[in-house]
C-alpha cells in the first residue's frame, strides 16, 4: 500500500486527532525545552544582575572617595568600609576575581596604590556602563512596544510580530539552503557547508554573548 492510498483510506477523525496530538506535543516540547529554561535563566540573571550592580556601586563609591582622600583618617575610614563590604553577606561573590583582589589590596594597604586604585575604578565604571546599557535597552524596548495609547500599542505589537516573522523567515531560509546544499552537492561542497555552519554557529554564539 503506497502513501497516497493510505492517505485516501485514513479516517479523517483519526487524522485530526493525531495532528492535534502532534501539535500539542510540539507545544509541550517547546514549553519544556525552551520556554521554561529561558524563564529560569531570566530569573537567575535578574537576581544576579541586581545584586551585582548593588555591590559594584557600593564599592565604586568608596573607591572614588579614597581617590579624593588618598591619605589621612578619611582614607582609613573608607578602607574600613570596603573591608566591611567584603566581609558582609558574601556579596563579593558577585565580583570577578581581578576586581575582588584589587579591592582587597586597596582596603588593607596602609599606603594607597594610586595606579591600582584608578585602574580598578576604571574597570568598575566600564562594568557598570555595560550593565546599565542592558537596563537602558530593556527600558527602550518597553517604551517602544508598551504604550498607553491603544493604537500605538497595537502598532508596536504588530511591528514586533513582523520583526519576529521576518527573522524566522531568514533563519528558516538559510537553514533550508544549507540542508538543500548538503543533499544535492558533492562531498567537497558538503564539507565546505558543514565548516561554514560550524563557523557561523560559533560567530552567532559570540555575538549572543555580547
Amino acid at each position: 500500500m503506497d502513501l497516497e492510498s493510505l492517505y485516501a483510506s485514513a479516517n479523517p477523525n483519526i487524522v485530526i486527532f493525531l495532528f492535534t496530538s502532534f501539535v500539542a506535543f510540539l507545544s509541550w516540547l517547546v514549553k519544556s525545552l525552551v520556554e521554561k529554561p529561558i524563564l529560569e535563566s531570566k530569573n537567575t540573571f535578574n537576581n544576579f544582575f541586581e545584586k551585582r550592580i548593588e555591590i559594584l556601586v557600593e564599592v565604586n563609591t568608596r573607591l572614588n572617595f579614597i581617590a579624593y582622600f588618598p591619605k589621612g583618617k578619611e582614607s582609613e575610614d573608607f578602607k574600613k568600609q570596603l573591608q566591611e563590604i567584603i566581609l558582609r553577606d558574601g556579596k563579593t561573590g558577585y565580583l570577578n576575581k581581578n576586581t575582588f583582589d584589587s579591592i582587597l589590596k586597596i582596603s588593607i594597604d596602609s599606603v594607597t596604590d594610586e595606579n591600582l586604585l584608578l585602574n580598578t575604578i576604571k574597570e568598575i565604571n566600564e562594568d557598570l556602563n555595560l550593565q546599565i546599557s542592558k537596563i537602558q535597552d530593556e527600558i527602550k524596548f518597553y517604551r517602544r512596544f508598551s504604550n498607553f495609547n491603544p493604537f500605538r500599542r497595537f502598532v508596536g505589537f504588530a511591528l514586533l510580530s513582523l520583526q519576529y516573522v521576518f527573522s524566522l523567515i531568514i533563519v528558516l531560509s538559510v537553514l533550508g539552503l544549507l540542508i538543500y546544499g548538503l543533499i544535492v552537492t558533492n562531498w567537497y561542497w558538503k564539507v565546505v557547508i558543514i565548516l561554514l555552519l560550524i563557523v557561523g554557529l560559533y560567530l552567532i554564539n559570540k555575538w549572543m554573548e555580547k
